[in-house]
């Protein structure tokens, strides 16, 4: 059942009928657990104890009155991989990695929590459309029932301690998937990128950072 949903089920992010250039509307939430190394110095043995601990945590949850499903990576083909990847609901290096990994799904995807990727939980909320406040109001909800039952690393002097010290505070990042096919057609996309680059915001290709932006697609 579960491999069906993965495979036939749209995710909510693609239900969006209404806004022809911001197709979506993402918050992500960097995580770490106290008492473990970061992912990128941790052993076999630690990655199999944070998946243990924050999966069955995951399993526990209500966000909204809703369960999210647990699933883990080692599990699946990697046609099963690219599927996740492709609805956006894990990244390319999380798919392509090995060892004690997973995902956690809301029913209709809204939710993802990514596990053992370049943080312990890498938390998202995807919704359609322009809804940043929306989905902030979400990411935030589901924080709060992972923190109501898990010990994160946290300072007063630093915020939540995180792989990268660019994440280190909130661990936010919020973003919107804009479709820019006119710009590119005319040439003046990289204008308008560069101008967005240059008011402080991070533009990136289709599967974030490192991607090309296919089907003139970009997260600004």
């Amino acid at each position: 059942m579960i491999r069906k949903e993965l495979l036939l089920r749209h995710s909510a992010w693609m239900t969006e009928t209404n806004s022809p250039v911001v197709i979506s509307s993402r918050v992500r939430l960097a995580r770490n657990l106290e008492d473990f190394p970061f992912p990128h110095v941790l052993d076999p043995e630690g990655a199999g104890q944070v998946e243990q601990i924050v999966s069955q945590v995951l399993k526990d949850i209500e966000v909204n009155q809703e369960r999210v499903f647990y699933i883990s990576l080692t599990e699946l083909n990697n046609v099963e991989h690219q599927v996740l990847v492709e609805k956006h609901l894990i990244s390319p290096s999380l798919g392509g990695s090995t060892g004690a990994r997973g995902v956690a799904l809301a029913p209709d995807h809204r939710y993802a929590v990514m596990v053992n990727e370049e943080d312990h939980l890498r938390v998202q909320v995807l919704l359609p459309g322009n809804q940043l406040l929306e989905t902030h109001r979400f990411a935030s909800a589901l924080d709060d029932a992972l923190e109501a039952k898990l010990d994160f690393a946290y300072r007063e002097s630093h915020g939540y301690l995180t792989a990268c010290p660019t994440n280190v505070g909130t661990g936010l990042r919020a973003s919107v998937m804009v479709h820019l096919p006119g710009l590119v057609i005319t040439n003046q996309v990289q204008q308008v990128l560069g101008a967005l680059t240059r008011l402080g915001l991070a533009v990136r290709g289709l599967y974030g950072e490192g991607s090309q932006a296919f089907g003139h697609m970009f997260q600004v």
